[in-house]
């Protein structure tokens, strides 16, 4: 028998939507609230390398993805002026080819959404957790409609009642359910860096993830289906500058100057109608046990990542996936949590220290801690097989 038979899932996201339709397969009720609204996606692009794409065949959503997808194989390194000068090969391990799909991010979570409303759960966009009180048998969750501040609680889900055997948090860097567990202990820190990008059409030899780095400028191209791309853009951004999205094509460009060639082609493709979002780089990272009785938190809510290893979206998929079958196998909700988060933790903070290591690496280095200096000696060739090799 599961641990729980009713669950909420606060986040509507990449880690949300999997849990979803991993619990709701198991034949457990589910409810999802998402702040935003239903068309409000982040995001641009991502890649699913094959350990997500493994653990996405759990939840039946592998072969719609890839067919939507970009699937490719290598990792170019290229110079400035977009000359490929090494390849990072896959890593062999457990998860099969392809080793790496890349899509666009309002795809993936359609597809996302629709597994898990197939599967039975209830989708509520517009909403968020504003209160809970625990006891011994329960969680009482309060609801507010999201406009963008505190409004009175919605106490109706469409559901009998707002009473939970568990919540999880899958609500991103900025947890309200983390704030709920642990209060201001847990804050995310900015890392003095941010991330530009771009969707643009897609040069036919673009045929794979491609790495170039000018000065402190650091471009991903990735391809997201047959017919486009995003270009992606990390660069240091003291003092954590707000900036007018009206001028994010502009501020973009002056970015990408230091690159020529086929890059300073796709960066001249640029224009006042091209979609540019920004994005600081925030870390925060959850040490001790994820979860407080019948509360828990997973994916960026507890370990974010940059996106230097492309792998913080595939950590959420595999949280998810490996809660629902600790809820699944485990007798006690206690007995599963500890399961799941004993199962998890390593991989994940693994993932999200040695992705802040290499982007603090191309920052010049400056504030590398010793343990983050021992991890780089990996490189990302030897971090990579680390995950391959590892079972989720």
């Amino acid at each position: 028998m599961a641990a729980v038979h009713r669950v909420l899932i606060q986040g509507g996201g990449i880690g949300g939507l999997t849990l979803a339709a991993a619990l709701g397969q198991r034949g457990i009720e589910v409810d999802v609230v998402e702040a935003s609204g239903p068309d409000a996606v982040l995001g641009v692009g991502l890649s699913q390398p094959n350990n997500a794409l493994t653990a996405l065949d759990e939840i039946g959503v592998r072969d719609a993805c890839l067919e939507v997808g970009f699937p490719f194989e290598p990792l170019a390194i290229w110079n400035p002026a977009g000359v490929q000068v090494a390849a990072i090969p896959p890593a062999d391990g457990r998860y099969g080819k392809p080793s790496n799909n890349a899509i666009g991010r309002p795809v993936y979570n359609r597809i996302l959404r629709d597994a898990a409303e197939k599967a039975g759960a209830r989708i509520r966009t517009g909403a968020t957790v504003w209160d809970m009180t625990e006891d011994a048998d329960g969680v009482e969750v309060e609801l507010a409609t999201w406009t963008g501040k505190r409004t009175p609680p919605v106490r109706d889900l469409g559901a009998d009642s707002n009473r939970y055997d568990l919540v999880v948090g899958f609500d991103g860097l900025h947890s309200r359910i983390r704030e709920h567990l642990f209060g201001d202990r847990y804050t995310p820190e900015y890392t003095g860096s941010a991330c530009w990008r771009i969707t643009m059409p897609r040069p036919a030899d673009l045929t794979h993830i491609a790495f170039a780095i000018s000065g402190p400028a650091k471009a991903v191209l990735t391809p997201i289906s047959d017919a486009q791309m995003y270009f992606g853009l990390v660069t240091p951004e003291p003092g954590n500058p707000r900036f007018d999205p009206a001028d994010f094509v502009r501020l973009a460009k002056e970015r990408m100057q230091g690159f020529s060639g086929r890059i300073g082609e796709m960066r001249d493709s640029i224009t006042e109608d091209s979609y540019v979002s920004y994005s600081p780089l925030y870390h925060v990272t959850v040490r001790e046990a994820w979860f407080r009785g019948r509360i828990a938190i997973a994916g960026d809510a507890a370990h974010t990542a940059p996106p230097h290893m492309a792998q913080g979206a595939a950590m959420a998929v595999e949280d998810a996936v490996t809660l629902a079958a600790a809820l699944d196998e485990q007798q006690t909700l206690d007995r599963a949590l500890d399961a799941w988060f004993q199962r998890r933790r390593d991989r994940a903070l693994f993932v999200a220290d040695m992705s802040l290591a290499l982007l603090k690496q191309e920052s010049g280095g400056d504030t590398l801690t010793p343990d983050e200096t021992e991890l780089l000696k990996l490189g990302i060739p030897g971090a990579q097989a680390r995950i391959a090799q590892e079972a989720y």
